[in-house]
């Protein structure tokens, strides 16, 4: 029998993926988790990821033989994302699920991020070591490493910048907010990345969890490389907004330490998977 768990399921990327786990037929039981109780799809679960003890009992009790973990502490969390939160969730809770799933031989696919990197002119492939240059960046480049020691047959999946409809992401609603004064900040015009479709990622997650045979890093991103400012504008653009007066600056100006352009290059991860990685340009037009 086939039982799924997906750790941060009332996350913006972990909804999806419940959501499309459960058009299939594959799995015969899914198991969405997360620390509070939303409306899930498939049997919700609660456990907070900060509490291993609590994690292990849930492990046992469910016995999955695929985990999907989405689960993180984020920036966009803001005051939660204390170090001691961003090690007990991004990395303790990591290794716990990597060592589990190893021992009772269920695939594991580790969501990462393209944060895991400082920023560079040329594209960062999937040899590239990791490199970060924040601590969230640091936390998920500890959990890549734990995961591929303790457990090497398992699929480690870096994303980027996210984005969606129904409902917004986090970016789109952060661009709304400043274009009509309710939040303070700019987007910055020299902050390249990915951006990539959530629907798009979470397709590709469920297609890593069946197929054991592909495991080590792979490049879940857009093929378009877009500023925060030029992403701004394109994700109001496709929600019928006009996007004159979205504040813009730079990061040398903001004087905040950040990524200048991570640049991810997708094309060794395409080049494996049915799933279609899509530019915005395309998903939008769409």
């Amino acid at each position: 029998m086939s039982r799924l768990l997906i750790t941060g399921a009332s996350g913006y990327l972990g909804q999806r993926v419940a959501y499309f786990a459960q058009q299939t037929t594959i799995w015969n039981n899914i198991y969405s988790q997360s620390w509070r109780n939303p409306a899930l799809a498939g049997e919700h679960v609660a456990c907070d990821l900060a509490y291993q003890a609590q994690l292990q009992t849930l492990l046992e009790r469910i016995q999955p033989t695929a985990i999907i973990h989405t689960a993180a502490v984020t920036p966009a969390m803001g005051l939660a994302m204390t170090n001691e939160a961003l090690w007990a969730v991004n990395v303790q809770a990591t290794a716990t699920l990597a060592a589990w799933a190893a021992q009772h031989q269920a695939r594991l696919v580790h969501v990462s991020s393209d944060a895991v990197w400082g920023g560079r002119d040329a594209a960062y492939t999937e040899s590239d070591v990791p490199a970060p240059i924040h601590p969230y960046g640091a936390s998920k480049a500890a959990g890549e490493a734990l995961v591929a020691a303790l457990n090497p047959a398992a699929a480690i999946a870096r994303t980027s910048l996210l984005y969606g409809q129904n409902p917004l992401d986090p970016n789109t609603s952060m661009a709304l907010a400043m274009l009509r004064g309710e939040r303070d900040g700019v987007l910055f015009t020299d902050e390249m990345r990915c951006p990539v479709f959530v629907e798009d990622v979470a397709q590709a997650l469920l297609e890593l969890a069946q197929k054991p045979r592909l495991y080590g890093i792979f490049h879940l991103v857009g093929p378009q490389i877009l500023s925060r400012f030029e992403l701004g504008q394109a994700l109001l653009a496709w929600n019928g907004i006009d996007s004159t007066g979205l504040p813009a600056g730079t990061t040398t100006a903001s004087g905040l330490r950040r990524p200048s352009r991570v640049v991810v290059d997708n094309r060794a991860t395409q080049s494996q998977l049915s799933t279609i990685l899509r530019s915005i340009d395309d998903v939008t037009r769409r």
